[in-house]
């Protein structure tokens, strides 16, 4: 499964939410510096996350984006759908014009597709913005324990 550039860059800029104390604001320059996301795009983004409940916007001094809910309340799939739209499954297209031998879906061809996006949508269920949040950060700590210094 391949994710669009602005489904990456919601992740990253909820990702970056959720590692702000709950009820605390962010804003969209920071954002956009800190995770190299260009800044129109991301306000694009966030404006489509925020129709779909997932942030909200305060005005303001102090104001800027904080997410609706608790990290652990927002599913992986949810965020994918608010951006790239809903997670249908894949269907074996039917052949075009006069069906002739071999133009039929294959069943098992139909199956396969099935099956497999049943099981990247159980995946994407499974996994919320709390565990995302929580890999990154495990994932920056062995990058840190890592690293070498060379004299």
């Amino acid at each position: 499964m391949r994710l669009s550039k602005k489904t990456e860059y919601a992740l990253k800029a909820l990702i970056y939410a959720a590692r702000h104390p709950e009820g605390t604001t962010f804003q969209i320059k920071e954002l956009a510096e800190r995770n190299g996301i260009p800044k129109k795009f991301l306000e694009l983004i966030l404006l489509e996350l925020k129709n779909a409940g997932i942030v909200h916007s305060r005005r303001g001094v102090g104001g800027g984006y904080l997410l609706a809910r608790r990290p652990e309340a927002v599913r992986s799939s949810e965020i994918i759908e608010a951006i790239e739209g809903p997670l249908a499954p894949a269907r074996v297209p039917k052949a075009r014009g006069t069906r002739g031998l071999g133009e039929e879906p294959s069943p098992a061809v139909s199956r396969l597709v099935r099956e497999s996006s049943e099981a990247i949508g159980s995946v994407l269920d499974r996994w919320t913005l709390a565990d995302l949040a929580r890999e990154e950060q495990e994932a920056a700590e062995r990058r840190q324990r890592n690293l070498m210094y060379f004299i």
